[in-house]
């Protein structure tokens, strides 16, 4: 009985052992760092930057237009992790650039927004932002393409 005791308990801390990958993504993460430009918009104004350190940068205007001397910009910085196939911002930084001027503006992420990885190779970045709703509902917010 002490042999089955033991055998079990082996068997137990050999499975909590090991790599603590957590991130169990389907895709190769490697291909995530770098410098990525939203696709069909002003890539000065609309950029998502992943660096090796698990820090991360974000501009965003919505604009096409890259004349446009000064369109309104949100910037985000921070950390990140990737767990599974979701992106998990750290968010440190949030400020809006209107007219030259940068404004710090309070953004409390929003917990129940989730950041899918939907494809991921050398050119294309897609994330699907989504929210989880509750009881299995999960409403899709916005799928973007990146690409570098």
């Amino acid at each position: 009985m002490k042999k089955i005791v033991f055998l079990f308990l082996a068997i137990a801390l050999v499975s909590c052992s090991g790599d603590d990958d957590s991130s169990n993504s389907s895709f190769d993460l490697d291909l995530l760092y770098g410098t990525w430009f939203n696709v069909n918009l002003c890539p000065e104004y609309n950029r998502l930057i992943f660096n090796n350190n698990d820090t991360y940068s974000s501009r965003f205007s919505g604009s096409q237009d890259c004349n446009d001397p000064e369109p309104d910009v949100y910037e985000f910085t921070g950390g990140f992790d990737v767990n599974g196939d979701f992106i998990v911002y750290d968010q440190v930084t949030a400020d809006l650039i209107v007219d030259g001027t940068v404004s710090s503006i309070l953004d409390l992420p929003n917990p129940e927004i989730r950041y899918e990885i939907i494809q991921l190779s050398e050119t294309t970045l897609v994330i699907e932002t989504n929210i989880d709703r509750g009881n299995d509902v999960i409403e899709i917010l916005r799928t973007t393409t990146y690409q570098r």
